[in-house]
């Protein structure tokens, strides 16, 4: 490598860091979890074509794995054998139904819906008709939550809009952002540390994001989970003249939640206060350019077999 015995002068663009600020912010809010079971509702429509003169009940519905369960049924009977067709809710007979006509009805608890037909046609061997259920139930589980007694413990973490955990490497974490625009930034003075009076701008800050809290029972199952977005403005003074940018970057995130008994003592809700500490890096910075004097090296000539040989045998 060769030099340039003659130094130069050379301009390079690099990143200036203004002024630098750590500190923490703690958000605190409160959000109403009701414990109610949310309601499922679901239509069924079907025809039907039974027999007639069958001795059993044939079944047109029935439930299976789900509990606390109604509904409203509806059973249009349109043609037949000549005689009713009769109509069992939960294994009781509920109504005999002539041809043309139609049942209709609301149960709070439905097990099983069955009908049979009646009579005997030489023109006609089958009852033909349709029916509709709307049901209502809760989705099954084992969690019984129903009031705070049953809650055990909570978890608290930050998340996404879907409840799933992240890290503060996603970019869909936390949001940290300048409010102000930087022509806009107020100048305050502020006495330093040497007591001194320096002027500063205050700069502020959005954060938001998602957390997830999950409920977990006394036998160790999540019982219930709640995606609760946050948003809050902090302010900081730091050295931030008009043409330098604002860096926030999230360095901790530590969340907890304590659940408390509703202030309007309804059993089944409660008041989940959530206390959401965040550590943060905040730094003024703008590009500015700096000179510096130096030689400029150039690549040296590639050593040829006799140098080497010649380095080599010394």
């Amino acid at each position: 490598m060769q030099l340039n015995e003659n130094p130069t002068t050379h301009c390079l663009k690099v990143l200036k860091v203004f002024d630098q600020v750590n500190n923490s912010l703690v958000i605190k809010f409160k959000k109403t979890v009701h414990l109610k079971k949310k309601r499922l509702d679901d239509l069924i429509c079907c025809d039907f074509c039974i027999p007639c003169g069958e001795v059993g009940k044939s079944t047109l519905w029935t439930t299976y794995g789900l509990s606390q369960i109604g509904g409203s049924i509806c059973i249009n009977f349109k043609r037949g054998c000549g005689s009713s067709l009769a109509v069992f809710v939960n294994g009781e007979k509920q109504a005999n139904i002539n041809e043309g006509s139609s049942f209709s009805a609301t149960f709070t608890h439905l097990d099983s819906i069955e009908v049979q037909c009646n009579g005997k046609s030489s023109q006609n061997n089958h009852c033909y008709g349709d029916f509709k259920l709307m049901l209502h139930f809760h989705q099954n589980d084992n969690c019984n939550l129903n009031s705070i007694k049953d809650i055990k413990s909570t978890t608290c973490h930050l998340s996404d809009c879907h409840g799933n955990l992240v890290s503060l490497n996603d970019d869909c974490s936390i949001t940290c952002k300048e409010l102000t625009y930087p022509e806009d930034r107020v100048t305050v003075p502020v006495i330093n540390q040497l007591g001194k009076t320096v002027f500063l701008q205050r700069v502020d800050l959005l954060k938001q994001g998602f957390i997830c809290i999950q409920f977990i029972n006394h036998n160790g199952q999540t019982c219930l989970k709640c995606i609760i977005p946050f948003y809050e403005v902090d302010s900081v003074v730091l050295c931030a003249p008009q043409g330098t940018e604002i860096n926030c970057t999230i360095t901790d995130v530590d969340c907890k939640a304590h659940v408390i008994p509703s202030v309007y003592n309804d059993t089944h809700c409660i008041e989940a206060v959530i206390i959401l500490s965040i550590c943060q890096s905040i730094s003024s910075v703008a590009d500015v350019c700096i000179e510096l004097k130096g030689t400029i090296c150039r690549p040296r000539e590639d050593l040829n077999n006799e140098d080497l040989n010649h380095v080599w045998c010394q």
